[in-house]
């Protein structure tokens, strides 16, 4: 198993689980460090590491990085989504947007607008609420709340998150 100290510099893998206690767990998550995560090892010296991870370069000590075990490859393939899917309750990590045909001027708006409200690559979204017919649905995201029809929520490629 590669851990974050000892995988190669400037080489892209993805979170794969995190060791330790309670609260180590739940600061690396905090930080971003959550399964699937896009990382990289930016530099490394005796007692710690400069890691790249959602487009912020974090220091941490070796201890640390090696409680994070990588792969070279997005993994548990089964628990890809898209969005409109989710069940409330549930957390989704955002893996992109997938528009039909980004030609067309209603796909492009639609992804721009997805974009704008911060529904971003690598970004925790939490079900909150979904109506009767299942549109629209409330959504919690980076600090506010968010109503998405069920056709642009359609859209959203995401990997539900286990224990959340």
């Amino acid at each position: 198993m590669i851990t974050l100290n000892t995988c190669q510099l400037k080489q892209t893998y993805f979170v794969s689980q995190i060791h330790g206690d309670l609260d180590t767990k739940k600061h690396l998550q905090n930080l971003g460090f959550v399964k699937n995560a896009r990382v990289a090892l930016m530099n490394r010296d005796k007692s710690n590491g400069v890691i790249l991870i959602h487009n912020s370069r974090i220091a941490l000590d070796n201890t640390i990085l090696a409680n994070i075990d990588l792969s070279k490859e997005m993994i548990g393939n089964e628990h890809f989504a898209k969005l409109s899917t989710i069940k409330p309750g549930q957390t989704a990590l955002v893996l992109g947007i997938a528009t039909d045909n980004l030609s067309d001027a209603s796909d492009h708006a639609v992804k721009r607008r997805l974009l704008d409200m911060g529904v971003t690559r690598g970004t925790r979204i939490y079900v909150r609420k979904v109506a009767p017919f299942g549109d629209p649905m409330e959504l919690h995201v980076r600090g506010y709340e968010l109503t998405l029809r069920k056709s642009e929520a359609e859209k959203v490629e995401v990997s539900v998150l286990e224990h959340d």
